[in-house]
């Protein structure tokens, strides 16, 4: 305490003045003195006096000047020089208390404004800076997957340089770890350092804490030797746990744009794609159309014989083709009917397109071609020249000559099919060559001859029709459709595909058409 103090307690408290003139009526003549014997209030005794010490923590504050008794007043104006520093320092503690509360509600008003992690870390290192001695600072954020701490925000040239920080890695990895603030006033001597090539000499790290889990740490550090005390500890531990607040926020408002931002382009992809989808449902329903109108609108009618032939597609677009073509007669006036049944590689519309493909070349080449053989190895030529080397075609080529009831049939890696007798003996007609557009030109194909009675029956389809699949992966097969083939035997072609069609979906039940089915049926009929 100074002199000032001395001198201001006494003229300050008239009480003070009062109680030095009493005691000097009743002791005699005393006077009180500043640390250097200048005079401040009282009167000096004449002659020799004692001098007795008025003091304070230590410090010389003045004397006073009299007879012995005037020890009593010096140790009554070091007992209320005392109880003034006290006050002043009470006062001093109060103000300061007052100016942090400010200072910290001016920081959560500002921090209550900011929705950014970066602006949130760099605003509370600033107030940092502002309250606490500091030539370095960082605040860093903790991935808890990997244990790493990453630096958002930093000023100084040391402690934001420094990498490599884990929680339980050196010091600040401790307070991560720990969540428990730390002074450290002496790096050089703590074994957790992570690195000799530091300037830094002193250091502060408080943790952000949400609830009990940390996210990350503040760090404050002096490059020159600094006594950082508890209070200043306090302090950065107050605006960590205001910083953490924040940026949780922030992050969450953050997830939350974010958040937003993916529902808008997942709408708005989703509304390119709902237009997408009703384009393209409607170019399927014209593809639809057009492959429809691909397929004979009816059947040549040949005397003696009943035709039928019926398509249904697994999507909209199917990759199945079936005809029948009236072929006109050589020289000899016999024409004949070409019959056939095709399927085309793959679903939907790739597969309709080489079906159209098929169709066409099928037609364009008729009448050109001596004879079946020669007629599917030219088509065969053609479709591995105008398609992708993975679409190929199966067919059942089939001859019909009307008056004597001889079949010439050319399978072209098709599914087995049958000639059911009036007798209700079948006959296999089996594959006789390779699909259609598989091979490079200049492969053979040969044909079997058959031969079709009065009441014989003949069954052209494609795997659509064994293979159907009812919901215990079980398939339809080729027993199932011949049990019914015989069951039709009195019944019109058309009949005949009725129950067909009718036998596979009560087998399948429930479950999804994952192929075309197609069917063609001709039938001789009897005399009479």
């Amino acid at each position: 305490m100074s002199r000032v103090v001395l001198k201001q307690l006494l003229a300050r408290s008239a009480d003070t003045r009062a109680l030095i003139d009493a005691m000097a009526e009743a002791v005699g003549p005393l006077a009180v003195e500043d640390p250097q014997g200048r005079h401040l209030h009282g009167t000096p005794a004449d002659g020799e006096a004692f001098r007795f010490a008025v003091r304070h923590d230590d410090t010389h504050l003045g004397a006073v000047v009299g007879e012995p008794r005037a020890g009593l007043l010096a140790d009554l104006l070091s007992h209320l020089a005392g109880r003034e520093g006290e006050r002043k320092s009470l006062g001093t503690e109060v103000l300061n208390l007052y100016r942090e509360i400010n200072l910290i509600y001016s920081f959560s008003e500002k921090l209550a404004a900011l929705l950014d992690v970066e602006r949130v870390a760099a605003l509370t290192l600033q107030e940092a800076r502002r309250l606490i001695v500091a030539t370095d600072g960082v605040l860093m954020l903790l991935d808890h997957e990997t244990g790493a701490l990453t630096t958002v925000a930093g000023f100084g040239d040391e402690l934001p340089a420094l990498q490599g920080f884990h929680a339980g890695r050196g010091i600040l990895g401790a307070v991560a770890a720990s969540g428990v603030a730390e002074i450290v006033n002496d790096i050089a001597d703590d074994p957790r350092r992570v690195t000799e090539q530091t300037a830094l000499r002193a250091l502060l790290g408080a943790a952000l804490r949400v609830g009990e889990r940390v996210t990350g740490i503040i760090a404050l550090g002096s490059t020159v030797p600094m006594a950082y005390t508890a209070g200043e500890l306090k302090l950065l531990n107050t605006l960590a746990l205001q910083a953490a607040t924040a940026i949780e926020n922030a992050r969450l408002f953050e997830r939350t744009v974010q958040a937003a931002q993916e529902r808008e382009r997942l709408l708005q992809l989703n509304k390119a794609a709902e237009v997408a989808r009703a384009k393209l449902e409607s170019e399927l329903v014209l593809a639809a159309r057009i492959q429809a109108a691909l397929f004979p609108a009816t059947l040549p009618a040949v005397s003696g014989y009943d035709l039928a032939a019926r398509n249904r597609p697994a999507r909209q677009c199917g990759g199945d083709y079936y005809d029948a073509i009236a072929v006109p007669g050589g020289d000899d006036g016999r024409g004949s009917v070409l019959l056939c049944v095709a399927d085309v590689s793959g679903k939907g519309l790739p597969a309709s397109l080489v079906m159209a493909n098929m169709q066409a070349t099928l037609r364009a080449l008729l009448g050109r071609t001596a004879s079946l053989p020669a007629l599917a190895a030219e088509a065969s030529d053609l479709l591995f020249a105008s398609t992708s080397p993975e679409k190929y075609v199966t067919a059942a080529l089939v001859d019909l000559e009307p008056r004597s009831g001889a079949l010439r049939v050319v399978s072209a890696g098709h599914v087995d099919t049958f000639i059911l007798r009036a007798s209700g003996d079948v006959v296999t007609l089996s594959s006789s060559g390779t699909p259609l557009g598989l091979m490079p030109p200049g492969l053979p194909f040969g044909e079997t001859m058959w031969h079709l009675d009065a009441g014989d029956m003949l069954v052209l389809f494609s795997d659509g029709v064994p293979e159907a699949q009812n919901i215990f992966d079980e398939e339809f097969g080729e027993d199932r459709l011949i049990d019914v083939l015989r069951e039709a035997a009195a019944d019109s072609a058309e009949q005949v595909i009725d129950r067909v069609m009718a036998a596979i979906d009560a087998f399948v039940g429930g479950a999804p058409q994952f192929d075309d089915i197609t069917l063609l049926v001709v039938r001789r009929q009897r005399a009479g």
